[in-house]
């Protein structure tokens, strides 16, 4: 199993890719999902298509902190299957 995406973010508490939407837009949407069920989260890339064009492999990511990953991956599963998103782990493998 590859190891996870880590990042810092200000408060200092470790944060993990949880995944990769297919646009800025969707990225948000699952920001909100997860916001709502009271997990803090943050979209990453979201601006990169406005200054780079769209360029296959670079998206808009959500990333959560380290504690909250698992029950994230769960409350998107549902979105991500609706959306044909690919699981972060088989974009890693």
């Amino acid at each position: 199993m590859p190891l996870p995406r880590r990042l810092i973010n200000r408060t200092r508490r470790a944060t993990l890719f949880v995944s990769t939407a297919a646009n800025p837009f969707q990225a948000h949407i699952w920001q909100q999902a997860l916001l709502e069920e009271g997990i803090a989260c943050q979209v990453l890339g979201d601006y990169l298509d406005a200054g780079i064009g769209d360029i296959p492999g670079i998206g808009a990511e959500v990333w959560v902190e380290a504690t909250n990953a698992k029950r994230a991956e769960e409350i998107l599963l549902p979105h991500q299957a609706r959306s044909g998103a690919a699981n972060p782990t088989d974009e890693e493998s």
